[in-house]
């Protein structure tokens, strides 16, 4: 983190680098702060943009984060490595996310009209929402359009707006979040297709 709430980690140990996550996470519940620190440096700042893309506020997503490796240390013990490290890791972001998000304390307002991740069509995400039918929208649509992003993504059931999240910003696998919800990939699919088809009503009314 900038100025980070954790004691800084110290420089790269040639023993710990070479460890899979899961074997850190051995080392980790037997004490070892080396090993916290290495889990920490792999994945400070990836937990930190997941935080950010359900709050957009950098100070609140540190906050959350912090939280994530307190619990990840605390918990240590009980991991058990029977699905990938980083499955265990953003179950507990994710659900970090959607208590502060529905305790109200934070406000998300993502904006649909960047360029995150990689898209075969070369499209922004705004555009992938808007109908198939319409015409390219402009510069000053999307402005106007912008306006209103905020307000539709608070209108989307909790489940939608998670997923979309995790879809758009992350480019997660959809197996990957659905083991992450504890949800089937075909619930994902679904939440997915119904989370564009709801944005573009409501960007249509709002």
């Amino acid at each position: 983190m900038s100025e980070s709430k954790f004691n800084p980690p110290q420089a790269g140990n040639a023993a710990t680098e070479q460890l899979t996550d899961e074997k850190l996470m051995i080392q980790l519940a037997q004490g070892s702060h080396v090993a916290f620190e290495e889990i920490l440096s792999r994945y400070e700042t990836s937990v930190i943009t997941f935080c950010y893309a359900f709050v957009r506020n950098r100070e609140s997503a540190e906050d959350i984060a912090q939280e994530i490796f307190l619990r990840v240390f605390r918990n240590a013990q009980r991991y058990k490595p029977i699905a990938k490290f980083t499955t265990w890791l953003y179950k507990i972001a994710t659900n970090l996310c959607i208590n502060e998000l529905k305790k109200g304390k934070l406000r998300q307002c993502l904006s649909l009209h960047e360029t995150i991740g990689s898209d075969p069509e070369g499209t922004k995400i705004i555009e992938r929402i808007v109908a198939k039918d319409t015409s390219p929208i402009s510069n000053l649509e999307r402005q106007e359009t912008q306006a209103l992003i905020d307000k539709a993504i608070q209108q989307l059931p909790d489940d939608q707006r998670i997923t979309i999240v995790m879809v758009e910003y992350h480019q997660m696998a959809y197996q990957d979040i659905a083991e992450v919800l504890g949800v089937t990939e075909s619930a994902i699919k679904m939440r997915v297709k119904r989370a564009r088809e709801t944005l573009r009503e409501l960007l249509r009314i709002l």
